[in-house]
């Protein structure tokens, strides 16, 4: 989208049509429940039928047209700039392998879509620039992710499944990797469970107090603390 040349006389049609309409800003009123003989909430068929608000899907299209962008980069864009704040109803039934129930379909008003084409050029740039910082960011983390695996290899000494009568009794620096159970079906992770079986624990153990504290610098804000011990996540 970087090199995107915006028609400027397509937004400014779209601006001065959305301009001159008004739309039903809040339809709390007509009340739930779904419409008659249809799989849609009352409120859904009021936006539908409602002059001043497009859905989402309808809002796609038009600026896909008039951008030369895919549905999915308006989408992407709209949602970006519009967080959590499109008006959305029930439609539709989930198949269950996503969890049943009903859909939901979200609409833009006449001012959002005025404003979206209003502030294009700026949302796109906001929009670059946060892809740009996240990319810088995940090359960061990896980075330091390597160095934290690199610093644990070189100064640490990984021990695998100790019971957790040996484990309290090593009373060395440690970094807990995970802590186990071997059940019926072969291990499992039991951090967070408890079942009358052995614990084991998987942990990463430092020789001295020094090289411990250094590690927990390189890793600040990527451990949990969970009975006085540090925990990776």
């Amino acid at each position: 989208m970087k090199n995107l040349v915006v028609n400027g006389k397509k937004l400014k049609n779209i601006i001065d049509k959305y301009s001159n309409i008004d739309c039903n800003a809040d339809n709390y009123y007509i009340g739930g429940g779904l419409d008659d003989g249809k799989f849609a909430s009352k409120r859904h068929e009021d936006a539908c039928n409602d002059v001043g608000k497009l859905t989402l899907g309808q809002t796609n299209s038009l600026f896909s047209k008039t951008l030369g962008l895919s549905i999915a980069e308006v989408k992407e864009l709209i949602e970006f700039n519009f967080g959590d704040n499109l008006e959305w109803h029930h439609a539709g039934k989930l198949p269950k392998q996503y969890g049943g129930g009903m859909k939901k379909t979200y609409f833009l008003s006449a001012e959002q879509i005025v404003e979206f084409a209003t502030n294009f050029e700026k949302i796109i740039q906001e929009f670059e620039e946060a892809k740009e910082n996240e990319k810088r960011e995940k090359e960061n983390e990896k980075i330091k992710q390597k160095q934290k695996q690199e610093f644990l290899i070189s100064k640490a000494k990984r021990i695998e499944r100790i019971g957790e009568t040996q484990f309290w009794e090593n009373k060395n620096p440690k970094i807990i990797v995970c802590e186990e159970m071997n059940g019926k079906y072969g291990w499992f992770d039991s951090s967070y469970k408890d079942y009358n079986l052995p614990r084991y624990y998987t942990f990463w153990e430092f020789s001295n107090n020094d090289d411990f504290n250094q590690f927990l610098e390189l890793s600040s804000g990527c451990l949990k603390w969970k009975s006085g011990q540090a925990w990776m996540y």
